[in-house]
């Protein structure tokens, strides 16, 4: 685009791309003012600043204007400025480049400049997640190893509290009932002794037992099926004889199936006949056992605080009329019970905890002494095969 105007404003010439541009046909001289063909802005600029610095030094280069087209929308152009040879005539000359595809390349360079300074910046950032997270992970694996010494050496003490104590066990009630039956004229204060020590024998080698079954529990694969929960309660009377004169157990099964490991849930509820048998009340003859089922809805998130998600669970409760226990609750599913309560606490209930938290559930105990005892088993309607 060429044009020259004169020192009042007024346009003297124009070449016919700046015409087609302004969509003019023909350019008369003296009639129009440079400014009716700019934008505010460019009007602005052209009063303030273009004007006196071509009156005082003469020249100017790359000055930009936005001049309007025909359509309304700008046409930026970058002008390079000259006064004329003639001062007196006060002509200025100016050459300008349409650079309208310029500024576009140049908010495509700004937003590919941002793009590259953000992804960079989140590159750092990442750098950075990944040295915490590396760093996390050798905390973890030195976690993981102290884990795995303490498990080695937990299944270790295992091993030999289950296979190693029974026998010294099972040998000293051998020799003390020996004792017994060899010596018949040994004083009653030998005979009970003997007797107190065959009981404490008994209930220590039962409750190696039970370690050793928690032990197999822990490399142990669970066979998830549907079980019928009547089937699963006659199998269970039926096959170990809990069924007879002295018992009698009461059924309310009102959801009637579950998911879960046949046998283990069948080694649950033998367990907790047992209990109940082992602790029946003495001034009874009939011990009366109640079975129901029931389905509720139940928050998975136990351990995490406010957070709830509810789903299907079934729950079942099995209680009974013995002497109960006046132990802490908490403390009934413990393996190992101390005081008074000692011979009064099933260590099966443990194995019966640990059968349960497999299949993803809990289980709650209850009781008043001598008023029997209750538990409450929940066990997820879903389970989840792993």
């Amino acid at each position: 685009m060429l044009f020259s105007f004169s020192s009042d404003g007024f346009i003297t010439r124009m070449n016919q791309t700046m015409l087609t541009e302004l969509g003019l046909d023909s350019m008369e001289k003296g009639k129009h003012k440079l400014e009716d063909f700019l934008n505010v802005g460019s009007k602005i600029f052209f009063q303030t600043h273009f004007v006196p610095l071509i009156k005082m030094q003469g020249f100017a280069r790359e000055i930009y204007l936005n001049f309007k087209s025909p359509n309304g929308t700008d046409v930026p152009v970058l002008l390079n400025v000259t006064m004329g040879t003639n001062r007196e005539l006060g002509e200025i000359h100016c050459g300008g480049m349409i650079i309208s595809n310029r500024n576009r390349f140049e908010k495509e360079l700004l937003l590919a400049k941002n793009a590259a300074e953000e992804a960079l910046s989140q590159n750092v950032e990442l750098l950075k997640i990944r040295a915490e997270l590396e760093l996390h992970q050798r905390e973890l694996e030195m976690q993981l190893r102290k884990l795995s010494v303490l498990n080695r050496q937990h299944q270790d003490i295992l091993k030999v509290i289950a296979h190693d104590l029974q026998e010294p066990l099972r040998k000293s009630v051998f020799y003390a009932d020996m004792i017994k039956n060899q010596n018949h004229d040994l004083h009653k204060d030998v005979t009970d002794k003997l007797d107190r020590i065959i009981v404490f024998n008994e209930h220590m080698r039962h409750m190696v037992i039970s370690l050793q079954r928690l032990e197999e529990l822990e490399n142990r694969q669970l066979c998830f099926q549907s079980i019928e929960l009547q089937s699963l309660f006659d199998d269970v009377v039926s096959g170990f004889g809990f069924e007879s004169d002295s018992i009698k157990i009461n059924y309310q099964l009102i959801h009637k199936h579950l998911q879960g490991d046949l046998e283990l849930l069948k080694n649950l509820f033998v367990e907790l006949f047992l209990n109940s048998i082992r602790f029946r009340n003495p001034e009874k003859i009939l011990t009366s056992i109640e079975i129901s089922s029931v389905l509720v809805q139940r928050n998975i998130y136990v351990e995490s605080a406010e957070r709830y998600l509810y789903e299907d669970f079934v729950k079942l409760t099995f209680s009974d009329d013995g002497i109960g226990f006046d132990t802490d609750s908490s403390l009934v599913f413990k393996i190992f019970q101390r005081g008074d309560e000692f011979d009064r606490i099933s260590p099966g209930l443990a194995y019966c905890r640990r059968i349960i938290e497999m299949h993803e559930g809990s289980i709650l105990a209850k009781s008043i002494g001598g008023k029997g005892a209750g538990f409450t088993i929940f066990i997820p309607v879903k389970q989840i095969k792993g």
